[in-house]
């Protein structure tokens, strides 16, 4: 049933989307922003019945998948490193479900910030190694009782090989299929203090765009990682999936890391900038890369879609993603390094630069974000 919902959706997607040009004017939360209507009220009208009956399809395919029943849903990075390890939905501290595999979206600073689970540190000995110039190993399910650490779960053993989410379709984590994955990447802090980090501090260092279809995720580590100081460093994973299974959301699980191996004269690292939007992206009319529009060298994770504390301010159906379409290539990110004078420089010149907000989707410019 899922299945045929996706291909619904994508479809009709299609069709109000043609060209990458929205039509309707109205405010809807399946849609994510308001936009300016072409002129002629009959338009505006059939518009807004298309709009209709995606989210009236699209709630009544909700309901069904509810009540098939459908063992888990959506996915995290699991390690005893991680903030929020043990959170389970009847935890007291929240009014509302803030597993780690819950996505964010539409939350302020604080809720989506380390999926607001600072209060649930993960224990000083329990740190995440990443080997210099070799593959790290991470671990992505949608129940931790699908990963390593099962016996931790509220639920039991339910792992089922590689596969992350088991018993379930790959709509279980938003993927028609494995054509359809986005990336996901892994982002760091030289800093284990984590009151004193701020989302532009994380610098993504490894992108794998075949993610979330495996559960064992491999992340290449870049051969120049500096060590970090005193043996603890912060990172975190990152999500967006594609828009063509399910609402949009971004996910953000942070864990102690430490890097292993490392070069004694090891390069420091880049002041990490937003990301562009420069790759061909022939689902909204665009065939051909922009190069001169990406954003080169150290780039901060892709924050989207929130109320507060947004980097990105791509439309709901455009949403920004961990791979060439932003420049973020698959692998090491190997040019986030100060290798060089020049680079310094243009590290230097980008730390005073303003992100665009204009959409190039759209035509018009987005409204920021409340910080």
């Amino acid at each position: 049933m899922t299945s045929l919902y996706a291909k619904w959706a994508q479809g009709l997607k299609r069709i109000i989307f043609q060209k990458g040009m929205l039509l309707i004017t109205f405010r809807c939360p399946v849609f994510g922003h308001s936009r300016p209507a072409r002129t002629g009220s009959m338009q505006l009208r059939a518009d807004a019945l298309l709009g209709a009956i995606f989210v009236i399809t699209r709630l009544f395919f909700i309901v069904v998948v509810v009540v098939v029943p459908s063992v888990y849903a959506h996915i995290a990075f699991w390690h005893p490193s991680m903030w929020g390890f043990n959170v389970t939905d009847k935890d007291p501290a929240y009014s509302y479900d803030n597993r780690p595999v819950v996505p964010l979206a539409r939350m302020t600073f604080n809720e989506w910030w380390f999926h607001n689970h600072l209060r649930y540190p993960p224990h000083p000995n329990d740190v995440f190694e990443l080997p210099a110039g070799k593959a790290a190993v991470a671990e992505l399910g949608c129940n931790k009782g699908a990963t390593t650490w099962w016996n931790s779960s509220e639920g039991g053993d339910v792992r089922q090989g590689d596969w992350p989410c088991p018993r379930s379709t790959s709509v279980q984590f938003h993927t028609t299929g494995i054509d359809d994955v986005k990336g996901c990447a892994l982002a760091i802090v030289y800093e284990s203090d984590v009151s004193k980090i701020k989302p532009e501090d994380f610098t993504v260092f490894s992108v794998n765009q075949t993610c979330v279809w495996h559960r064992f995720t491999t992340f290449q580590v870049p051969a120049d990682m500096p060590a970090c100081p005193g043996g603890k460093c912060t990172c975190a994973w990152f999500w967006i999936h594609s828009p063509d299974s399910g609402s949009e959301q971004m996910y953000m699980n942070a864990f102690q890391c430490t890097v292993a191996g490392s070069k004694h004269d090891a390069p420091a690292l880049m002041k990490p900038q937003v990301a562009r939007r420069c790759g061909a992206d022939p689902e909204h009319g665009i065939t051909h890369p922009t190069p001169s529009n990406c954003t080169h060298g150290a780039k901060q994770p892709l924050y989207w879609l929130q109320d507060e504390g947004n980097n990105m301010f791509e439309d709901y159906m455009g949403p920004p993603f961990y791979n060439d379409l932003y420049d973020f290539k698959d692998g090491a990110q190997n040019d986030i390094f100060m290798t060089n004078t020049k680079n310094a420089v243009q590290s230097q010149k980008r730390d005073v630069y303003q992100p665009s907000r204009f959409s190039r989707f759209w035509g018009n410019e987005l409204h920021a974000s409340r910080r």
